[in-house]
């Protein structure tokens, strides 16, 4: 069986080249996507289902994109990743990220983030992410 690195390592490498196929094939059945950056009482965790809308609908709007991990910390079952993202908003930001869509105005957009992953029998069990919410809404332009 692969290592916990070993299985984030080509879920990060399907991530970066915008691949769900890759990403979905290290998910266990019970996967769960927590965006922590809203309520903690109203924003439940996405389910794979929703995770797998979630990705294609990201990587549309970002046809070039780069992800970079700067940092890696990785035990026997959890990895912890810290990451840059850039890319350019080309095409339009919908559901399920956004409902109504966000236009794209070709603007380049980067910000950082943190991606916990808790690894059990050989698959990804939960990832938690932290990013920098407000720098990604300024930057794609919306107004609240």
């Amino acid at each position: 069986m692969d290592s916990a690195i070993d299985i984030i390592t080509a879920y990060v490498t399907g991530l970066a080249s915008s691949n769900i196929t890759v990403m979905q094939a290290l998910w266990s059945e019970e996967y769960v996507l927590d965006w922590v950056h809203g309520d903690a009482f109203e924003n439940n965790p996405l389910t794979t289902t929703e995770t797998a809308a979630f990705w294609p609908a990201w990587f549309a709007a970002f046809p070039e994109m780069d992800y970079e991990v700067t940092r890696t910390i990785a035990g026997e079952t959890v990895v912890v990743t810290q990451w840059i993202f850039t890319g350019v908003h080309t095409q339009p930001l919908g559901s399920p990220v956004f409902d109504p869509a966000i236009k794209a105005k070709n603007r380049t957009i980067s910000f950082r983030g943190v991606s916990i992953y808790d690894v059990g029998n050989g698959k990804i069990q939960r990832e938690t992410t932290y990013l920098d919410l407000a720098t990604l809404m300024v930057e794609l332009g919306v107004s609240l």
